[in-house]
């Protein structure tokens, strides 16, 4: 799990390796976030961090996503795709599952209603189990690089996930959002997998991150019975 004590410092490493690989001096980031040199030689040396809208600044400046300077390791950064079996586009068989109402992947909207259900092949089925499979409408754009807007998700039901795992969370006690989740110490992020840039991560600390439920993690994606190519 992150070591949020230590996100300054975890923070200004990043920032330093990243500017330094770019070839630009602190005055030249400076001036492209339009704050100080001090500022960034704070926040290099792990004195001070940037506002979170400087970060993302610095993420758009740098080519990676927001959640880079913040995931705890540049290895576990929600850059890294995800491996080739973790998330299976699937067209529908015979076995069945419900389809609990939809799931925002933009702004949370209240999921759990107008049960339905979907069909699923039998190796999804055998490999996760039926009573553990349920599935969600997905509806926005700000996860659309692994699940577009209509589609369905196909969920394993648990309460816990890997940190840069998707999975479908409940926000606020009830309303529900798909996001790739980064655990922190003292809270989580949440991640959208966007082409937007207007959709941006939301973090989640201390009294916050107790009204974070996992409902399920994302293990495949297929379009609904009347999707037409």
């Amino acid at each position: 799990m992150y070591d949020f004590n230590n996100i300054r410092e975890s923070v200004g490493k990043k920032i330093k390796g990243k500017r330094t690989s770019f070839g630009l001096t602190q005055e030249q980031l400076a001036e492209k976030l339009g704050v100080s040199k001090g500022s960034i030689s704070s926040w290099e040396k792990g004195r001070t961090a940037p506002r979170m809208d400087k970060v993302s600044q610095m993420a758009e400046i740098f080519n990676v996503p927001w959640s880079y300077f913040v995931s705890e390791s540049e290895e576990t950064s929600l850059s890294t795709p995800l491996p080739p079996d973790a998330i299976t586009r699937i067209t529908a068989s015979n076995y069945k599952i419900p389809v609990y109402g939809s799931i925002s992947a933009g702004i949370p909207l209240e999921a759990i209603e107008n049960l339905t259900e979907t069909s699923v092949p039998e190796h999804v089925i055998l490999k996760y189990g039926e009573d553990k499979l349920f599935g969600l409408l997905v509806r926005g754009d700000s996860m659309n690089k692994i699940v577009h807007d209509g589609h369905y998700a196909i969920l394993c039901k648990t309460d816990r996930v890997e940190s840069g795992e998707v999975a479908a969370v409940i926000v606020n006690g009830y309303d529900a959002t798909l996001k790739r989740v980064i655990l922190l110490d003292r809270g989580v992020l949440l991640e959208p997998a966007s082409y937007n840039p207007e959709h941006t991560p939301k973090m989640y600390l201390d009294e916050e991150a107790k009204d974070i439920k996992v409902i399920g993690k994302l293990v495949a994606v297929m379009s609904p019975p009347d999707f037409k190519f």
